[in-house]
């Protein structure tokens, strides 16, 4: 048989090629073929903040569509999708009706398609799903009294007048609440036929989340370092957590069974108990299915069938999916860095995802409101409404661009 190629040649194009492949993957082959990338168009101005901040930090930056990436399996790496959402993004500004306190006195929520917000010196406010337009009928209906907290259980709207829980019906108005009350004075994180869900956050110290039994009446405890929110997939649990300190930190755990985990055997509700003198008590806790240092996940929820986090990392924040350790973003959102100190996201359903935005305070500042194509920020002051990140390289780090109107991005006043 003829001898095609001889061993010196073969062994000169294997070097050839190696040589090829160093030099397509080292940094200088890199920075050429991030020349020739194209991010998709709804994706470009994240980019450029991306860049922005690699450029001041002097980093190298890894081959696009990657914009960082770490080779430990056990870190995370951040990539552009090659699909965006394409969201339709607004602003609002909706004022307190009854008094000059701006911010509510509870966390808001969605009832009967309205987003109800107890304000000030105690009434509620009700806005019209998706045009946000007030529902006075509702809130004449509502407002018979004044009230401290309010949740949405079991689809009933609860509240508390003069220290007691109360339930309203369209038939019969307010009446006392007869059903076993799980929450303190806390929000909701989520809710099906069979559990309840809140949590408790005690910062750098630890968390917990709780199920609440409603049919064994119990509750069942998990640590976890503080839940944002709670999904229901294929009959299980996922409880996503996110610590503010430090360089942040955010956790994914899977809970098959919540009836498995550690059953709660004192008088009072777990959330309620002097958490100083056991927060060290050894607790069950779910399946890790990632636990990142470096970045904040501030809410996790399906939106048209897609699981999306949003992401707050280096002062940016956007929405990405999570697959095999890469978060890719899927939309820049509102081209600014949301920030919360203890956030809850809850999925109402057709509604909609209802994600509360908090301050250090623990009041509810803003709100973030994703249903079909559309992501609204709501917001209760003027404080609140987000202004555009700087992109360009040559400005400085603390600086934002005057806030403009673009990519369907508007702030309008409701009154």
């Amino acid at each position: 048989m003829k001898r095609i190629v001889s061993l010196e040649g073969l062994l000169g194009l294997v070097i050839l090629l190696a040589a090829a492949l160093y030099a397509y993957n080292s940094s200088p082959g890199i920075t050429v073929r991030n020349r020739f990338y194209t991010p998709p168009t709804a994706l470009q101005k994240l980019l450029k903040r991306f860049q922005r901040l690699q450029l001041q930090s002097e980093e190298i930056p890894p081959a696009l569509p990657f914009v960082y990436r770490d080779e430990n399996p056990r870190d995370f790496s951040i990539a552009l999708a090659n699909q965006p959402l394409g969201l339709r993004k607004s602003q609002v500004l909706l004022g307190n009706p009854f008094a000059a306190a701006p911010f509510p006195l509870s966390y808001s929520m969605i009832y009967r398609g309205n987003l109800v917000v107890l304000f000030e010196p105690g009434y509620f406010a009700c806005y019209q799903l998706p045009a946000l337009t007030r529902n006075r009928k509702l809130e004449q209906q509502l407002n018979t009294r004044k009230f401290a907290y309010h949740w949405v259980l079991s689809q009933e709207l609860v509240a508390l007048a003069d220290g007691r829980p109360v339930a309203f019906t369209e038939k019969n108005g307010w009446q006392p609440y007869t059903q076993p009350l799980p929450l303190s004075q806390q929000p909701k994180l989520f809710e099906d036929a069979r559990y309840v869900v809140c949590m408790r956050c005690n910062g750098e110290f630890g968390g917990e989340v709780y199920f609440y039994d409603k049919q064994q009446h119990c509750y069942y405890i998990a640590r976890a370092t503080c839940p944002v929110a709670v999904t229901k997939r294929g009959g299980k649990y996922f409880v996503l957590s996110a610590l503010a300190h430090m360089m942040g930190s955010a956790e994914l755990q899977q809970i098959d069974n919540p009836a498995e985990l550690t059953r709660w055997v004192g008088e009072n509700r777990p959330q309620d108990r002097d958490f100083a003198r056991s927060y060290d008590a050894k607790l069950s806790q779910g399946k890790k299915l990632f636990d990142y240092s470096g970045l904040l996940l501030l809410s996790g929820f399906t939106l048209n069938g897609q699981t999306l986090y949003l992401v707050s990392w280096r002062n940016t924040t956007f929405l990405a999916t999570w697959q095999a350790g890469t978060f890719r973003a899927v939309d820049p959102l509102f081209y600014n860095d949301i920030y919360a100190n203890d956030p809850v996201t809850v999925d109402y359903g057709p509604a909609g995802v209802l994600m509360n935005i908090d301050s250090s305070e623990g009041v509810e500042t803003s709100c973030l409101l994703f249903a079909g194509n559309q992501a609204i920020k709501i917001n209760w002051s003027k404080s609140s409404v987000i202004e555009e990140y700087a992109t360009d390289p040559m400005a400085p780090i603390d600086s934002a661009y005057q806030w403009q109107i673009t990519d369907s991005v508007d702030v309008q006043l409701v009154r």
